[in-house]
């Protein structure tokens, strides 16, 4: 019987598209065959075209399910999520809910992992493109692999990549959560050590030493809030200054921010664009055009072609226009109610473009900008006691977000400002994929999750199931203990 990877098909089986830095654009160029592969740079550099498309796969449905959707602020929109969705807002999973199948992410990795493999054997004319490819590989293997033990926990590390079906290794078992980290840890370094050599990219499309010293600050406050490494802290801290003196600022507006995909804010993104791959999820925020009459589509009723599944509770979303002049508000949620009573709301944040009658899901995920690194900062000083410190960073984002100098001005305990700091991330953050792991990290997912009240005791209960196909595919795979 022939052997089938846990990926579901291999790597190399694959048409390429481009889509980054420099040499890299966002449209789709010609496929390369096995056969012609890593003989020339310009092979390596489609590859990681390749892998750039692939990681953006991953996520392209997924970012948001396993970034927000367990947190309870989401539910049905007026056409009735999805039985997947509800398990997840509800946090009642099972091993075929929408989430739990890794192949996208192991499908990823594998071509990190055939670049890693292939590149360094081949001559460039310069050699800081072979090491931007090279670090860009580690960049996104490491992300792919903080989401792996962050949802799964044990999981396997494969580092090798796999090009036939007769090789050993076909089906791995899965690897203690420590081992996960440990590889993390050692590709951020190698990325920062070969970006920096490569001068980094510009681009939020790209790799650049901001993007990987923000993952690498948002891995080592994990390491040290939630696995309690001694020493990750001030590792974190030594990644975010970077962030923060490397000329980054805050945009001028929150709205501008989710207008403008190239703005001075934004650090890393998941580009979609309408030539090549156009978001999955966001089509499910707005109303469908046949929900709203027609004087009232777009103007102020957003709408789209698909259903709306998805919105935001009732009360998260009162928590979000909590005050009254936070601008962030209406760019997060908005709603609109009829002369005749007819109530719409839809989250605002992920708006495309409209094109000739039709929605087109073309807004970038934004994963890391500069509002986020102020806020990592201010997390690291509320770690090091120094509150007044702290206030100073999510003073900046406040300011933005209120129009007022010093907005928190009080004596506050620790408990107060970390309520404070996770109250900002939040709002800040709200729908970027952020606020279940927030939770996590700073420790208020049984308080602030009410589908989860009383439950701290239920095994593996913050991990998810692994999805049936992937264990009917490699026998090797147990399912995640608690989910059985």
């Amino acid at each position: 019987m022939k052997k089938i990877l846990v990926y579901g098909f291999l790597s190399f089986l694959m048409i390429f598209f481009v889509s980054c830095d420099s040499w890299l654009d966002l449209n789709p160029k010609s496929s390369i065959t096995v056969s012609s592969m890593w003989k020339n740079s310009s092979d390596a550099k489609a590859a990681l075209n390749g892998a750039f498309n692939r990681f953006r796969s991953a996520f392209q449905t997924n970012y948001i399910v396993w970034g927000d959707y367990r947190t309870g602020f989401y539910g049905n929109g007026i056409d009735n999520g999805s039985v997947d969705r509800g398990n997840v807002w509800n946090n009642l999973l099972i091993p075929s809910t929408v989430g739990t199948n890794w192949a996208g992410l192991y499908t990823a990795i594998n071509d990190c992992n055939l670049i890693l493999k292939h590149t360094p054997d081949i001559i460039f004319e310069k050699e800081s493109d072979k090491d931007y490819i090279l670090g860009s590989a580690y960049y996104l293997r490491a992300f792919m692999y903080y989401y792996i033990v962050r949802i799964w926990g044990d999981a396997p590390v494969l580092t090798e990549g796999f090009e036939s079906d007769n090789q050993e290794g076909l089906f791995p078992t899965r690897d203690v959560a420590s081992k996960i980290y440990e590889q993390i840890e050692k590709d951020l370094q190698n990325a920062y050590d070969l970006i920096s050599s490569s001068g980094g990219g510009s681009s939020p499309y790209g790799i650049s030493k901001a993007a990987v010293n923000m993952l690498q600050t948002d891995f080592y406050l994990w390491e040290a809030k939630v696995n309690k490494k001694e020493d990750a802290l001030g590792k974190a801290e030594n990644a975010i200054t970077y962030v923060l003196n490397s000329g980054l600022q805050l945009s001028d507006s929150y709205e501008s921010v989710f207008r403008d995909d190239i703005n001075k804010e934004i650090i890393f993104s998941i580009a979609f664009v309408e030539a090549e791959n156009t978001s999955s999820f966001a089509g499910d925020f707005l109303l469908k055009v046949s929900n709203v009459p027609v004087e009232y589509q777009n103007n102020p009723v957003q709408i789209g072609s698909s259903a709306q599944w998805v919105s935001m509770t009732s009360e998260h979303k009162n928590f979000l226009w909590g005050v009254e002049n936070d601008t962030r508000a209406s760019v997060n949620i908005l709603d609109y109610t009829t002369p005749d009573d007819q109530y719409y709301s839809w989250i605002n944040k992920y708006l495309g473009t409209w094109k000739e009658g039709t929605r087109i899901f073309d807004s970038d995920v934004r994963v890391y900008r500069f509002a986020e690194a102020l806020l990592f900062k201010a997390e690291i000083e509320i770690a090091h006691n120094n509150n007044s410190e702290a206030l100073k960073y999510i003073n900046q984002v406040a300011k933005r977000a209120y129009g007022k100098d010093n907005y928190y001005a009080g004596s506050y305990t620790r408990q107060e400002i970390e309520n404070i700091l996770l109250d900002e991330r939040l709002k800040e953050l709200a729908s970027e994929g952020k606020s279940w792991f927030d939770l996590i990290r700073l420790g208020q997912v049984f308080n602030r999750v009410k589908s989860l009240h009383g439950r701290e005791n239920e095994l593996n209960i913050l991990l998810w199931p692994v999805n049936n196909a992937s264990i009917n595919t490699n026998p090797a795979i147990t399912q995640t203990p608690g989910y059985e």
